[in-house]
């Protein structure tokens, strides 16, 4: 049992090395054609400084190529999850490599939608690592595709992230069993060290240390804001999932086919690029600029960033233009928890704040607390951790509340 044990975690550590190299020239290529298209900008976190031409152009030509590749059979690009369950349910049988995703993946990102590169990381490279199953050495790995994703997603920003995402589930919130978190475990703690994680955790996304609470009574204080945002954040992750649901519902009643719901998501974002930039790309390089106050917004405007950032990215998935949901999430979160806190500065905790409905609005989302509450402090960098904590079981409660009185 105990080589078998060492055998599996050296393999997935090969494996989780090997994968977050590949997910580091994927992000790479992310970041450059989105340098190259809309400017350094972007890539540094501030709105797009593009001419307007190109901001109304991209979107256009991204959804235009979408669209067209849909029409002719293309089968969409799977979302986190959805690769997460063929590996649960059917282990690497129903995963097929396939081209399409690629590229409808990187249109989706390259012309500004309102997606993360998470859903076309994890698929790439269970895709990948499947492919290589042909080479005689790798044969004998067990969990490939799994500890794959696991190593891609330790490198942005937690190991444990890769071994809780292959082993927790809704149904199933704390897996027990070495072997259920083994591979993804290891496989996480390599991509991580491939990007030298180690020397960034910690920090705190805000470039400081979170300073925990002075006294009694202040640490009171940021306890009751962490417990009335967590319900705040859990009420917008419901409000993301109906809005996904009934603009899916409404595109579907009109029977428009492909091109048509691309064109829309296309539209849409080249309005929001000359009207509000900021809703656009994934949120992760946006997220420091905005806590740190570099973007010079107020903060009722950056309330309204993060609704429309939600609004934006439900409808992204729906037209068709797919891709993650972690990042976009986080950032509308931290955009409306921050704006929040800039308008009531003597009242709001802002640290508790940001770090509480972050976490909140993924729980809310996934119905999962210990995945979100990792991320979490992966995207923020351990920072405000006990906020972290009490917005992922706050985000979780509000939303069995709120299905158990919807089955009542």
């Amino acid at each position: 049992m105990g080589s078998e044990a060492i055998a599996i975690a050296l393999s997935s550590a090969l494996v989780g090395a090997a994968a977050g190299g590949l997910g580091a020239l994927l992000m790479a290529l992310i970041s450059w054609g989105s340098q190259l298209g809309w400017g350094h900008a972007v890539t540094a976190g501030f709105p797009t400084t593009a001419p307007m031409a190109i901001r109304l152009t991209l979107p256009l030509l991204a959804g235009l190529a979408i669209g067209w590749l849909r029409r002719r059979g293309a089968a969409p690009l799977p979302e986190l999850h959805t690769t997460l369950e063929e590996l649960h349910e059917q282990g690497a049988v129903k995963i097929q490599p396939r081209g399409s995703h690629l590229l409808l993946g990187l249109l989706a990102l390259l012309g500004g939608g309102s997606l993360g590169p998470e859903a076309l990381l994890s698929r790439a490279l269970a895709e990948w690592s499947l492919g290589l199953s042909r080479w005689r050495w790798l044969k004998a790995m067990p969990w490939k595709a799994a500890c794959a994703i696991s190593g891609g997603l330790g490198l942005f920003g937690l190991p444990l992230i890769g071994g809780v995402a292959l082993a927790e589930r809704p149904e199933r919130p704390l897996p027990s069993g070495i072997w259920r978190w083994l591979p993804g475990l290891t496989s996480g703690i390599a991509g991580f060290a491939v990007f030298q994680g180690f020397s960034r955790f910690g920090v705190g996304e805000q470039g400081v240390p979170y300073t925990w609470p002075a006294d009694g009574q202040q640490l009171l204080v940021h306890l009751l804001w962490a417990l009335v945002l967590g319900a705040v954040g859990g009420g917008l992750g419901l409000l993301f999932i109906s809005w996904r649901r009934w603009s899916t519902t409404l595109l579907s009643r009109w029977q428009q086919g492909p091109m048509a719901k691309a064109m829309l998501g296309a539209s849409v974002l080249s309005a929001m690029a000359v009207l509000m930039p900021l809703t656009l790309f994934s949120g992760e390089q946006q997220i420091t600029p905005l806590l740190r106050g570099e973007l010079e917004i107020s903060g009722l405007t950056m309330v309204v960033i993060g609704l429309f950032k939600l609004l934006v990215c439900g409808l992204c998935l729906s037209c068709g233009w797919i891709g993650g949901l972690f990042f976009p999430l986080i950032f509308s979160a931290a955009a409306i928890a921050q704006g929040l806190a800039l308008c009531w500065p003597d009242v709001i905790p802002a640290q508790v704040a940001v770090s509480t409905m972050a976490s909140a609005i993924q729980s809310a989302v996934l119905g999962q607390a210990l995945l979100p509450l990792l991320i979490t402090a992966g995207v923020l960098k351990g920072h405000a951790m006990a906020g972290v904590m009490l917005g992922s079981v706050m985000g979780l409660g509000v939303r069995q509340i709120t299905l158990a009185a919807k089955t009542a």
